[in-house]
């Protein structure tokens, strides 16, 4: 499961990347790229973000295994 999402997460990145890339090659003006460009980047930090500290919070509150082993006698 582990590999998978590192599979995943770096398939998207790959696929932004190649996407930036083929922006900024193309024939439109810079202005229009730069615009793309922070827009693109705004748009990844609305989503990401907030997921990313979801994921995190989520994780503290799920009890660890060392914790469930423990039970109180």
């Amino acid at each position: 499961m582990r590999i998978a999402k590192i599979l995943f997460i770096l398939f998207t990145a790959c696929l932004v990347i190649a996407g930036h890339v083929g922006l900024w090659r193309s024939d439109a003006p810079d202005e229009l790229k730069m615009k793309l460009t922070v827009l693109n980047a705004l748009g990844w930090a609305i989503v990401i973000l907030p997921a990313f500290a979801v994921a995190r919070w989520a994780a503290m509150k799920r009890p660890s295994a060392d914790q469930s082993s423990q039970s109180p006698k």
